[in-house]
């Protein structure tokens, strides 16, 4: 250990986290000159950052202006004017960015506002590497592809990597500036000096069961992100003095909850194509399900309904009933996202695989499916009766009391029949430490912590409703950059 400063290395900055917030808040530091680490809990063999997992998508913006309109009506005030304009402006050059630093990620426009009928939508573009049609062809994914892409970025930089090396708490000085951290390798402690800052880029806290508990608007909630994340860096910053914004907040939808081999695996869930019914515990409909075949995020909020009369939230977990059909037309879930896409499972190609563990539930009839996933005897068969009325519905010319658009109306009536549990979950949660304009983390009074930054899953600059497919990339990559931008300015320093 340096005797002079206590680490064992300085850097001038130190990233905690290799996914996409860390990979450009490194590469950033890099190219400005400056030297940077790159302290990841992983070991390099089972890296398995969310970017990975993720579908690749990135969001752009072509109007700053317009952008952080959008961005800020879908923050519903949970986040500052000031700090959604800072995210549209730099979104708004990430198209040159992919080109002039990443090199090599052939990015195309694929999608637009999640909500296109708000202020400034107009000016949200999603983009991803060689756009949809390539990427459902491609085994390899979007998502792997896209952070193959900034981790080849930062190989060709030479940054060094901190392999199974898991942050702890940061070191202050005795002003309260943050000039390092301590973590522990490979079992050992070891001690990093950050001479210009720290930037906390380490995910959320998707598998901390008591932070989620105590944070999120339902429980259980479950995740199909980066299983590393368990909210260190709320605990970090936290021991620092920082303040807390919009803990209760995350990216969700209604997903799969399993277990493998005496362990929880969690899988983003496609219902397409129809048809398919969601019931609630009592066996009824209670939302557009729609929303959740399109995997638009806002269908979470459908799963939120609490009920103080019987204490219970009757929609904690929903059950999901398809046909033989709806079987044979592939996979319930993604070879590109989540634990497929970075191998931690292999799901079979027809579902059988998944119906022999006991995934994916089957009955003669939708009765009996209904009771093979877990529902009681009166609400299985309220659940037939449901399927049964939806049947009789499809094609009468009439609309459907959830909004469903009539080309989604097929019915559900080639036995043998099967029902999924489904659990409110997503990809990450977005509560953390409270950041400003400029990436820096603030304290209970809001004062910048000097020499604390923030960028990505932990904390991020979103608020009641997610922008658009690729917005958690979009806010990790430009508040990477911007963090780390501030930390290099020598007035701030």
């Amino acid at each position: 250990m340096n005797s002079s400063q206590g680490f064992d290395e300085t850097y001038d900055i130190v990233v905690v986290g290799f996914g996409a917030a860390g990979a450009a808040a490194a590469i950033t530091a890099c190219d400005a000159g400056a030297s940077v680490v790159l302290v990841e809990k992983s070991p390099e063999h089972c890296h398995t950052p969310s970017t990975r997992m993720s579908g690749g998508m990135v969001m752009t913006v072509t109007d700053v202006d317009a952008g952080a309109r959008y961005l800020d009506v879908c923050a519903s005030g949970m986040v500052p004017f000031d700090v959604s304009h800072a995210w549209a402006e730099r979104a708004a050059g990430l198209m040159e960015w992919f080109d002039d630093v990443i090199g090599g990620l052939d990015m195309v426009a694929s999608a637009g506002a999640e909500h296109p009928g708000f202020e400034g939508a107009e000016a949200i573009v999603a983009v991803q590497p060689g756009g949809v049609a390539e990427r459902l062809a491609a085994a390899a994914g979007a998502g792997p592809r896209f952070f193959e892409g900034l981790a080849a970025a930062v190989a060709r930089r030479e940054i060094p990597i901190r392999w199974d090396t898991a942050a702890s708490r940061l070191v202050q000085d005795a002003d309260g500036r943050v000039i390092g951290l301590s973590a522990t390798q490979s079992g050992q402690l070891i001690a990093l000096g950050a001479r210009k800052g720290a930037v906390l880029a380490c995910g959320g806290y998707e598998f901390d069961e008591d932070l989620k508990r105590d944070h999120l608007r339902v429980y259980p909630v479950h995740f199909y992100g980066n299983p590393n994340n368990t909210g260190d860096g709320v605990r970090m910053a936290a021991g620092a003095g920082a303040s807390m914004w919009h803990m209760n907040q995350m990216i969700g939808r209604a997903i799969g909850h399993f277990d493998y081999d005496g362990q929880p695996l969690n899988f983003i869930i496609g219902i397409d194509p129809p048809g398919y019914v969601i019931c609630d515990r009592a066996g009824d409909r209670f939302a557009n399900e729609h929303n959740q075949a399109l995997l638009r995020h806002d269908f979470y909020y459908d799963l939120l309904a609490y009920d103080p009369a019987t204490n219970s939230h009757p929609r904690v977990p929903c059950y999901w009933f398809f046909d033989e059909s709806r079987r044979q037309a592939g996979p319930l879930t993604y070879a590109h996202f989540g634990a497929v896409a970075v191998g931690l499972y292999d799901w079979s190609d027809d579902n059988s695989a998944e119906i022999e563990q006991g995934w994916i539930a089957t009955g003669d009839t939708i009765t009996e499916a209904a009771i093979a996933a877990g529902m009681t005897g009166e609400a299985a068969h309220q659940a037939a009766s449901t399927v049964a009325a939806y049947n009789q519905s499809c094609g009468n010319g009439e609309p459907d009391p959830w909004g469903r658009p009539a080309d989604t109306m097929v019915p559900i009536d080639e036995p043998p029949y099967y029902c999924v549990v489904l659990w409110p979950g997503g990809s990450n949660t977005t509560g953390g430490p409270r950041r400003d304009r400029h990436g820096r983390i603030l304290d209970a009074f809001g004062n910048p912590i000097s020499g604390l930054y923030g960028a990505g899953e932990l904390g991020q600059a979103s608020g009641l409703l997610y922008p658009s497919d690729g917005s958690n990339l979009s806010e990790a990559l430009c508040f990477g950059q911007i963090a780390v931008e501030h930390a290099l300015k020598r007035e701030q320093n």
